[in-house]
């Protein structure tokens, strides 16, 4: 029969959760499994309060339990799994969501958490198997959608994968043509047009995708960027033949008052559908950022003061560091590999409040990794770049630093967790081809992935 005080503890439990109060609801909670280990709610209930919270790891015990007492409940096993993700355990999430699916076959949710496990680990193919099955079920469901595109451009299936990539408007729920009454281009001959590309996504996407502006430089053809307003003038500098504004926000494309009728109109994402349909329409071009003169002789002023050695950049993580995010990233204490280089000045590229990370690298490795107070290195990306035009070499986490980077020509090195599409599963980045990407595999820690970092800028500064 069920413990008596652990039903009693688990009705209080339940009702402080329904009434906010958070903290005493997880008390009952963990007295209710206390007397009655037993009882698959409650342990449901709790894990789902310490998720919140941001225990993933007692999460996932207790989602866990609940799923080994209710084996037929996909949704512990879902809950469970999302756990081990952030907990960077793929295969053991992968299994999990097999569970969910051999409890909930038809439900398309068991499989697109499946496809973001399996893209997690690397495995794009079984991704793309898992996320067909999700739209077979659900035609509609647009995160799965998107995701496939994912898993098939890593293979190289590019025809359908930038196909896919369109979903991401549905994603989004909009409308791109929406943007202005001309049509968007779909490959029309653009001999005396006037073509307006207008940016998107991230500022490293932007980037990622401003390389296929060359291949739309024509005589007779007129174009224009609509970019975000701290690349614009950098982007300016980048290709001197096309028309670079700022992007107002608004939800119109707004051009000077002075401007020529548009005939076209694109979103840069949609522009590798047309201009990157092979691995040979990725031309091997050299750098196009160019660090604006003023604030590159700073930097190099600055930087003739350090002691000899190469100087390398570092950038160990995103800005936007959540629970689901930080499993991506290393951390700057995985990097002991790294600072063992001798003779090398680290300068860090890290653009958000690092302080205290920086300090305890600097304790544990003993190494100085140099910074400048006052400067902003998240939103005055001029200073970035003029910085980084002085720096010898790179390693990155795959953030805005990574495109800076590749678009610098630096040569750098991205260790990443093995899930960016973007390098199509090759060693070397065809969008930057000074970018080498150093894919992270089980069971392989940070550590492990940073060592082969350096192992190979140890050999390249030989």
């Amino acid at each position: 029969m069920p413990d008596r005080d652990g039903l009693t503890a688990f009705q209080r439990g339940l009702a402080a959760q329904q009434a906010g109060r958070v903290h005493e609801a997880i008390g009952w909670y963990q007295k209710s499994v206390g007397h009655n280990p037993e009882l698959a709610p409650a342990h449901f209930n709790l894990a789902q309060l310490l998720r919140e919270r941001g225990d993933t790891a007692d999460a996932a015990v207790h989602f866990g339990r609940a799923a080994e007492l209710r084996p037929e409940a996909a949704d512990a096993w879902l809950n469970l799994g999302a756990m081990q993700e952030r907990l960077g355990d793929f295969g053991e999430a992968t299994r999990s969501y097999g569970r969910a699916i051999e409890s909930s076959p038809e439900g398309a949710v068991g499989y697109y958490n499946l496809g973001n496990a399996r893209l997690g680990a690397g495995d794009w193919s079984g991704a793309a198997g898992a996320f067909r099955r999700a739209v077979a079920l659900d035609p509609n469901a647009a995160d799965a959608q998107w995701n496939l595109s994912m898993a098939l451009l890593a293979q190289w299936q590019l025809d359908e994968g930038w196909a896919q990539y369109e979903w991401r408007w549905k994603k989004q729920q909009l409308d791109p043509a929406s943007r202005a009454d001309a049509p968007i281009w779909r490959g029309e001959p653009l001999t005396g047009k006037h073509l307006v590309v207008w940016r998107e996504q991230g500022l490293g996407d932007e980037l990622l995708f401003a390389t296929c502006l060359p291949d739309l430089i024509a005589d007779g053809v007129s174009l224009t960027l609509i970019a975000t307003p701290r690349l614009t003038t950098m982007l300016r500098r980048a290709f001197p033949a096309v028309t670079v504004v700022p992007d107002p926000g608004t939800t119109r494309l707004a051009l000077p008052a002075d401007a020529r009728p548009i005939d076209y109109h694109i979103p840069l994402g949609s522009l590798p559908r047309l201009l990157r349909t092979s691995r040979e329409r990725f031309p091997a071009r050299s750098a196009f950022l160019i660090a604006d003169a003023t604030p590159a002789a700073k930097w190099q002023a600055r930087l003739a003061t350090l002691p000899a050695g190469p100087r390398i950049g570092i950038c160990w993580r995103s800005g936007l560091m959540t629970d689901d995010r930080r499993r991506f990233y290393s951390s700057l204490t995985d990097w002991g590999s790294l600072f063992a280089l001798g003779d090398c000045q680290w300068i860090n590229l890290q653009y958000d409040d690092c302080e205290p990370e920086l300090v305890e690298a600097e304790r544990r490795f003993g190494v100085r990794i140099h910074r400048w107070s006052g400067e902003d290195l998240r939103n005055d990306l001029e200073t970035v770049v003029a910085l980084m035009a002085q720096l010898d070499a790179v390693v990155t986490a795959p953030t805005l630093v990574s495109a800076f980077a590749g678009g610098l020509g630096l040569p750098t090195w991205q260790p990443n967790l093995g899930s960016d599409w973007t390098a199509f599963s090759e060693p070397t980045s065809p969008w930057f081809p000074t970018l080498r990407v150093i894919p992270r595999h089980a069971p392989d820690t940070w550590q492990d992935t940073l060592g082969r970092v350096a192992a190979e800028l140890g050999g390249a500064l030989a």
